[in-house]
């Protein structure tokens, strides 16, 4: 009888607006050519963030349709609930997951090998929901995101932990259950750390 290699997905997009092409902290996007014209994107495994670009950046910025999206602790439960829930639908495990005010990182088993497949699952439920509990729609996330692969459990508990330990998470989901975070900066001292909204 052959074992199952143990398999994961470590996916990563950003709020709408928090990270245009261009932006200083790097990017993959097309670069804008003030003389007219453009680099096509770099976005190929291994390849380095192209620096940031001004004339780019600026560009992204006016085409925008809506306000940049900079999630607040209630929106981001939201999102965490909503993960979990749709993880828990399709009979998916999320082993960890960090929704941050600007983007979120999930670690997720037992799901398809289709990194955009299960991105775009989890992006489009987490999508309605924020809508619904607005009481209007609008776009919440950047187009795509990142997909990582891991096949082995070093590389899943590597993910496991680059999640967990991410600053500023004001969400979080852990093996399947979602809860609402207290930032550490938040709290009267260390051994209050690990205490939960909600």
């Amino acid at each position: 009888m052959e074992i199952e290699k143990p398999y994961a997905l470590h996916i990563t997009w950003t709020c709408y607006g928090t990270w245009l092409p261009g932006d200083e902290r790097g990017h993959v996007s097309n670069v804008l050519l003030e003389q007219g014209g453009f680099l096509a994107k770099a976005n190929v495994p291994g390849t380095a963030y192209r620096p940031g670009n001004e004339f780019t950046w600026r560009r992204a910025q006016q085409l925008q349709k809506q306000e940049t999206v900079n999630l607040t602790p209630d929106q981001a439960l939201v999102v965490a609930e909503a993960l979990a829930r749709a993880a828990q639908e399709r009979g998916w495990l999320i082993v960890r997951c960090a929704v941050i005010t600007n983007h979120l990182h999930v670690v997720v088993m037992n799901c398809p090998n289709d990194g955009p497949l299960v991105r775009r699952i989890l992006k489009g439920t987490s999508q309605a929901a924020l809508s619904d509990h607005l009481g209007r729609n609008r776009r919440w996330w950047t187009a795509g995101g990142i997909d990582r692969y891991k096949n082995d459990w070093p590389a899943i508990e590597a993910a496991d932990q680059y999640v967990a330990n991410q600053p500023g998470k004001l969400a979080v989901i852990v093996h399947g259950r979602a809860a609402g975070f207290i930032p550490a900066e938040e709290l009267g001292n260390d051994s209050d750390r690990d205490k939960r909204r909600g």
